[in-house]
């Protein structure tokens, strides 16, 4: 067997696979004897079929597998001796390759195309790398919006007897005709709305002053402006024409929302862990609540903004051809070679990430490295429990079969390598604070 490689235009190559016949003809025969023994034929005993015969009907067949299996052996042997940094995978080069005839040669070639990476290096904290790191401004009007969530999360239902502005009213809707009466066998549904929400005021001012019993008639579509609501209230089957008609609706119940008053016992909803007396020091830890958030979205905003630095600074360069003929044979059927041309670009930034992480493994270790039991601990933490110590069987039955599925599994590591990486960057980038408001700092996630 001889093996070489020659370059194939920037970050590509050739090998060359020359194979014999007695790199592969022992391992033929070895399978051919094995067919014998288990080969069962009438009018000869088991095992005593003639070679002859075996080698007729399996010969072709078995000696196809074995130079497969040799040609990849030889083939990942060669690309791990030479520590080729290979992208993806081999490809068959059939303009090279002839079709083979083992009758008519005791030599078989094979050629293959590979591509490599490139060489580039990785520096964190070289001159002028710099990324900024946007602090996200808890403002009066943020911690005031979360005042007002509380209060209605936290508040009551109170059930006048009578409709006023900003109430709601639950009910019967009853489909009508033309002339204003109950259609026999047409829609009946019952339903809940807010009165603020027709946004017809000649609708709303029929509801005020009403009590439970009474009956108002109205165009449901008309007045809520708004067709998959209607469709809520009266069925989402409900037909066209039952969608536009006039409907009667019956009040069963008056619906009066009474806001939480900022006091301690609210206080103490929101956070019962805490001892809250005054709503300053209320605000003070809602403040520190939202500061928390935003500084997660902070965190995850510098990552994402030092790997794409870290790509563009790289200048990294790739086999582009040979990766979209990769890309189009590893994914058969699920995508065409006109949308990957459309796509390559999203491709070519994620094969660039994955280089440059590599790299990055290979200088910070342990510190980028997640194991199988931190997979598992952040599994166990979604139920308070940490550390095989505190584990039990019925929790590890539960690990067990979150991460059978491939999927959960992966995106758990990769939540756990980004957590990691964030730590990485943020002793290592240089970063330049900037404090933005939240709306700015949203735009600026949409960039991106």
């Amino acid at each position: 067997m001889n093996i070489t490689q020659e370059p194939n235009g920037n970050l590509q190559a050739i090998i060359h696979i020359n194979l014999n016949k007695e790199d592969y003809i022992e391992r033929v025969n070895q399978t051919l004897k094995d067919y014998r023994k288990k080969a069962n034929m009438p009018g000869f005993r088991p095992g005593m079929v003639p070679m002859g015969m075996i080698k007729k009907m399996y010969g072709q067949q078995v000696t196809a597998d074995e130079v497969n299996k040799a040609v990849s052996e030889a083939l990942n042997g060669f690309i791990d001796q030479n520590k080729i940094n290979a992208l993806g995978y081999p490809l068959p080069n059939m303009e090279k390759t002839k079709p083979i005839d083992f009758n008519a040669s005791d030599e078989l070639d094979f050629f293959f195309d590979i591509g490599i990476a490139p060489e580039f290096d990785v520096d964190l904290k070289k001159e002028g790398f710099e990324v900024p790191y946007y602090k996200i401004e808890v403002t009066d009007k943020e911690i005031e919006n979360a005042l007002n969530d509380i209060k209605t999360r936290f508040g009551e239902e109170e059930h006048p007897e009578k409709a006023e502005e900003g109430d709601g009213v639950q009910g019967k809707f009853v489909q009508l005709d033309e002339n204003g009466e109950v259609v026999e066998g047409g829609v009946e549904h019952d339903g809940y709305f807010r009165i603020d929400d027709l946004k017809l005021k000649t609708i709303q001012k029929k509801f005020y002053g009403k009590a439970a019993g009474a009956v108002v008639k109205f165009n449901p579509l008309n007045a809520f402006k708004d067709e998959p609501k209607v469709k809520a209230l009266l069925g989402e089957d409900v037909s066209e024409d039952a969608l536009k008609a006039d409907y009667q609706f019956t009040i069963s119940e008056v619906i009066r929302h009474k806001d939480a008053e900022l006091n301690e016992d609210t206080f103490k909803k929101v956070y019962p862990s805490d001892d809250i007396k005054t709503i300053e020091d209320f605000k003070a830890r809602i403040k520190k609540d939202l500061e928390e958030h935003y500084a997660k979205d902070s965190d995850r905003q510098f990552t994402g903004d030092v790997i794409t630095k870290l790509i563009e600074d790289s200048n990294i360069e790739l086999p582009d051809e040979f990766l979209k003929r990769w890309l189009l044979d590893s994914n058969q059927g699920k995508i065409t070679k006109e949308q990957l041309e459309g796509q390559y670009e999203s491709y070519a930034k994620s094969f660039k990430w994955q280089l440059v992480e590599e790299k990055l493994r290979a200088q910070f270790g342990d510190k980028l490295t997640v194991d199988n039991e931190e997979v598992r601990d952040k599994v166990r933490a979604y139920f308070q429990i940490q550390g095989k110590e505190n584990s039990n069987p019925q929790v590890e039955q539960i690990v067990d079969q979150i991460l059978s599925n491939k999927e959960e599994g992966q995106k758990i590591y990769s939540e756990l390598m980004d957590e990691k990486l964030g730590i990485v960057f943020k002793e290592n980038v240089k970063s330049k604070e900037e404090v933005v408001t939240p709306e700015k700092f949203m735009e600026i996630m949409q960039k991106a």
